[in-house]
């Protein structure tokens, strides 16, 4: 998926996939998303993928929500906190190693 927000390119075929961010409910749940968290050459994150009408991927048409695709950019710090929940510590000590330290 290639999508321009403020003037920036995201693109998943030129970016490295960090983790998936999605879950395993059923496409016809209105909570489903298919979704993964990416880091462009330049170092800027973000979630691509589709959702269900309960996703944060949904919008209003007017008369309620519908499933949508797209692109949500985040910050460093947004990008660490969806990496922890989603991904083991090998992967996050790898793509964020600026950002930890030792408790």
């Amino acid at each position: 998926m290639r999508r321009i927000k403020d003037g920036k390119i995201y693109d998943t075929d030129t970016a490295t996939r960090i983790c998936g961010t999605g879950n395993s409910l059923s496409t016809t749940d209105f909570g489903f998303e298919d979704s993964g968290l990416y880091v462009t050459k330049r170092g800027g994150y973000f979630i691509s993928g589709r959702g269900g009408a309960s996703s944060r991927f949904a919008f209003s048409d007017g008369d309620g929500y519908v499933g949508s695709s797209g692109v949500i950019v985040l910050s460093a710090s947004e990008a660490l906190a969806e990496a922890e929940y989603h991904d083991d510590a090998d992967t996050i000590e790898v793509q964020f190693p600026g950002m930890l330290e030792e408790a």
